[in-house]
């Protein structure tokens, strides 16, 4: 219990930086210095794996709050999208052709997308939740998977951070993503799918 107590400090420090220093960077709201003095306070004897949890749970706070702060956007995406986007052809897009119009959306993922999570156990989860947050210029994005088990109170979650440089094709800033993805898992396929489904939903306007 004192341990759960202590992991929630630091997000309730987040959620109050978050209103003060705004929405467009977690960096901002992360390195706050009364979130890190919080941090220190109350988890001086935490673990390295219990440090990367709450990192983790600050993200998904700060982007739940970003999403409720600018208009809860949605998508659900209809199972025919979802099966051509994972053959998804990047060939010939630049990163200045991916765009994320809202600067949070949520996505609701049908089970043909065939985007899995593993759990602590090596089992693999269908994803059913996409949360995507376009930083700043929309150079930077920020996506959280939830793939719920089979327990009802427990979820696989992943998150994950890439650059879109201008003038760098969508190709070589997947091999620059590779190079630092977390193993395990299909990071090149989920990358994929989540761009066949942007760019059939905002096409770059030469291919509009």
């Amino acid at each position: 219990m004192a341990l759960r107590i202590a992991r929630e400090m630091p997000l309730l420090a987040l959620e109050e930086a978050a209103w003060r220093v705004g929405y467009d960077w977690f960096w901002d709201a992360e390195h706050d210095q009364r979130v890190a003095a919080t941090q220190r306070a109350v988890l001086a004897d935490a673990s390295a794996g219990e440090l990367v949890a709450v990192r983790q749970e600050m993200l998904e706070r700060w982007m739940q709050l970003r999403w409720t702060a600018h208009g809860q956007h949605s998508m659900v995406v209809a199972e025919e999208l979802s099966c051509t986007a994972r053959t998804t052809e990047c060939l010939g897009y630049t990163c200045d052709d991916v765009t994320v119009r809202e600067r949070t959306l949520h996505v609701s993922l049908p089970e043909a997308a065939g985007i899995t999570l593993p759990d602590d156990r090596g089992r693999d989860w269908p994803v059913a939740d996409m949360l995507i947050a376009s930083e700043g210029d929309g150079r930077q994005w920020r996506v959280i998977l939830e793939a719920p088990s089979d327990s009802p109170r427990q979820q696989t979650i992943a998150a994950i951070m890439i650059h879109w440089p201008a003038g760098v094709t969508v190709g070589e800033a997947l091999d620059q993503f590779d190079r630092e993805g977390v193993p395990g898992i299909d990071w090149r396929g989920v990358w994929r799918w989540v761009l066949g489904v942007l760019l059939t939903r905002h096409p770059p306007p030469t291919r509009a």
